[in-house]
């Protein structure tokens, strides 16, 4: 997250809006509150430092495009303009979310259960959308996370976002968070995958629980130093939360997705969602909307994508009483490459709104194709399906009273004929 400075910088002038004070300072650019004028609001304004190099200029640039092209994600900071002022300074308008951010609220006091699990679920969505378009967030911590003024969390902090595949000899813009970061990411020794992801955002969700990171070490030696941390990372095993009111189940998941190895791990933050909502329905609590951005239908006959060609479309939501079982690790299979087709289904209520980002409605959706004959051979979702079969199996309360209407209009009736007889 960023920090202020000792000696803050004054914002430049910008066309429209007027400067108000710092908000944070980064690697290569600082953030500001600005007044614009029409419409009137504020607004951050993230503006390149004076004297960046040309390594420094491409970064933000590509920064501003990806967020530009995701900003209608309900759950991603939305963008809204772009510009070059003084010196070749290219700045950034988006949204203004107060502060403070996930990191500081949940140091200050972990977040109820049941609001961690519907953060985690709406920022899967924005993993998952990311991912779409081909590309890798790499720096997904509670610091990342803002807070809408109505409360709904978005994510930013894109400034070492990379396309997936993207060698090591290749990123220019390598980088980390030690305490939320997988091992392959601190090595920088292999190609990341959307699985990277996966385990930040895995980690993230853990401290909103336990109000503290996975590899802080907690046993007062204070050992939590970049190469202390580092070796946590590689070889001990993930600590338990430590919350009476935290299900073993949900232990389980976390750990699954922060598995030492990228392939022990859910395939893909849909996965990961899934697997967080099942939990939200074994405590009987309301499943959270997953929002997330089809591709458009129709594969390509090379067996690659075409990423320039690739058409988002807002998904539809799932219905709750659909399978929302995870895909264990143990079973994987390509979920960035399968095509979701459009469909209609039984939609969920939106949660809050937000005063700066639109709600959108989104979707998880069930297990289609490869996907699903992976669910059919998990022993877990055969165990959720019979339950589902189950519920399905029972009358509804609705079905129950008809039928005990029609039966006493059939007996009137017969009443009615047999005294006519008569």
């Amino acid at each position: 997250m960023m920090s202020a400075p000792s000696s803050a910088p004054q914002g430049p002038p910008i066309p429209g809006a007027s400067p108000k004070h710092l908000l944070g300072a980064g690697g290569f650019a600082d953030v500001f509150l600005y007044e614009q004028q029409v419409p009137r609001r504020d607004v951050a304004v993230k503006i390149l430092r004076q004297g960046g190099s040309r390594r420094d200029h491409h970064r933000f640039t590509t920064e501003a495009d990806l967020m530009a092209r995701l900003s209608s994600h309900p759950s991603i900071v939305s963008v809204y303009g772009a510009g070059t002022v003084e010196e070749e300074r290219s700045y950034l308008i988006m949204e203004y979310c107060p502060p403070p951010h996930l990191g500081k609220l949940a140091a200050s006091q972990p977040l109820p259960l049941t609001r961690a699990l519907e953060i985690g679920i709406q920022l899967a969505g924005a993993v998952e959308t990311i991912h779409r378009v081909g590309y890798l967030h790499r720096d997904i911590k509670p610091a990342s996370i803002l807070l809408t003024p109505f409360g709904r969390p978005v994510l930013g902090d894109f400034g070492i976002a990379a396309p997936i595949g993207l060698s090591a000899e290749q990123d220019e813009f390598r980088g980390a968070s030690p305490p939320w970061a997988s091992p392959e990411q601190q090595l920088n020794q292999e190609i990341l995958t959307p699985a990277s992801d996966v385990y930040a955002l895995a980690a993230t969700i853990y401290t909103l629980l336990a109000g503290r990171s996975p590899h802080v070490d907690v046993s007062g030696a204070d050992r939590n130093d970049q190469l202390s941390m580092l070796d946590r990372v590689l070889h001990q095993q993930i600590p338990p939360i430590g919350r009476r009111d935290v299900p073993e189940q949900l232990e389980r998941v976390l750990v699954t997705a922060m598995a030492k190895s990228s392939r022990e791990r859910y395939a893909s933050a849909v996965s990961l969602a899934r697997a967080l909502q099942q939990v939200q329905t074994d405590l009987r609590l309301a499943i959270t909307q997953l929002d997330v951005m089809e591709e458009a239908s129709g594969r390509h006959t090379s067996g690659s994508r075409n990423q320039d060609s690739t058409m988002l479309r807002p998904a539809v939501i799932v219905d709750p009483d659909g399978p929302t079982g995870a895909v264990p690790a143990a079973h994987r299979h390509d979920d960035a490459a399968t095509t979701f087709a459009p469909r209609r289904v039984k939609a969920q209520p939106t949660g809050s709104a937000s005063l700066c980002d639109r709600p959108r409605p989104g979707s998880a959706l069930p297990p289609q194709g490869d996907e699903a004959e992976v669910a059919r051979n998990d022993p877990g979702s055969q165990e959720a399906e019979v339950g589902l079969q189950r519920r399905r199996s029972r009358p509804s309360g609705r079905a129950v009273a008809v039928t005990v209407v029609g039966a006493a209009v059939m007996v009137c009736l017969s009443a009615i004929g047999v005294w006519s007889v008569l």
